[in-house]
């Protein structure tokens, strides 16, 4: 039997081509996030991932308390998926999005910029630095956050943002894409 005619087999039902599709346009997705996108109780998305998983379709991936899910015979994304992951987080994508258009900010200013406290933001920037995310650079007493690699980071955005479905992601791709 070929490759072909296991996913083939394995998609035959609706619900679960659905699911499937979803995983392979938005890599990274957290359960809760691909079952709001598919309409379907959890249940029954439980099961179809697990069969998808089985089938070596779908790549679990445990993070913290989330876990995501990548298709396997889809675009991979191979050393970008620790920047993915992050970048499904709401507000550390508003941070990064901030970082890519201000290219370095002090915390004070981030949190400013993207209206949260100073200390989420501190907790967020730890949690991106430990990742390798940003840099600190100290001037002085003041900490100051740059992106490692931000033209990466700007193609990840540019080429995952309608799997986003955020008004932040989409006015930076079309600033970006302007230059």
């Amino acid at each position: 039997m070929k490759m072909t005619d296991t996913l083939e087999e394995a998609l035959e039902l609706k619900a679960r081509e659905k699911i499937y599709k979803i995983i392979e346009q938005s890599p990274g997705l957290h359960f809760r996030e691909i079952q709001r996108r598919a309409e379907i109780a959890v249940g029954s998305l439980q099961y179809h991932l697990d069969y998808l998983n089985k089938k070596h379709l779908v790549r679990i991936e445990k993070q913290g308390k989330f876990v995501r899910y990548y298709s396997i015979r889809g675009k991979q994304l191979g050393e970008d998926e620790k920047t993915m992951s992050l970048l499904r987080q709401n507000t550390i994508r508003r941070i990064v999005l901030f970082l890519l258009e201000k290219k370095q900010a002090n915390n004070l200013t981030i949190s400013n910029a993207v209206n949260l406290s100073a200390s989420t933001v501190s907790w967020h920037l730890d949690k991106m630095l430990e990742e390798g995310l940003i840099e600190r650079e100290k001037h002085g007493r003041e900490s100051i956050f740059v992106l490692r690699n931000p033209e990466k980071i700007a193609q990840i955005v540019i080429n995952y943002k309608d799997s986003f479905l955020d008004q932040w992601v989409d006015n930076f791709a079309e600033m970006w894409e302007k230059f």
